[in-house]
């Protein structure tokens, strides 16, 4: 899926699909400024496209071999809900925890609210205890 260029709004449901797939997973931080709005407000916060763009910036300098699954997708406009699991493996330093090369799995749920062909917010909620448990389990934990 693309973007539509300019004068033609993407469907809301391929806008998020979109942006899980090149941006958040592909790791194309430019993506960004296809999918969110200049406006664009995250839990409560304005940080336009380059919230988003330092987000996969940060979380690829961690991580490689991310993919996602969307395991429900619910469209009732503006608004898209997205529940999706993410996989990874840890290669590089996250929340101070050095590359540990243990692979993750972790769960997370996206509120989109989309205007004019755009992400204009979302309340995104990303489990990020559960990733730093996971890469830095013990090898016991892991039995």
């Amino acid at each position: 899926m693309s973007v539509p260029g300019p004068g033609t709004a993407p469907d809301p449901r391929e806008l998020v699909e979109f942006w899980f797939k090149k941006g958040w997973a592909g790791g194309d931080a430019s993506a960004a400024g296809d999918v969110f709005s200049q406006d664009f407000v995250l839990n409560g916060k304005k940080v336009g496209p380059a919230g988003p763009q330092r987000s996969v910036a940060r979380v690829h300098s961690a991580f490689s071999d991310i993919g996602v699954d969307l395991d429900l997708v619910l469209t009732d406009s503006p608004y898209v809900v997205t529940h999706y699991t993410t996989t990874a493996r840890h290669t590089g330093n996250y929340q101070g925890v050095p590359a540990s090369g243990r692979s993750i799995r972790v769960s997370g749920i996206v509120i989109w609210k989309i205007s004019d062909g755009k992400v204009v917010q979302d309340w995104n909620a990303f489990d990020t205890a559960e990733v730093v448990a996971q890469i830095t389990a013990s090898n016991d934990d892991e039995k």
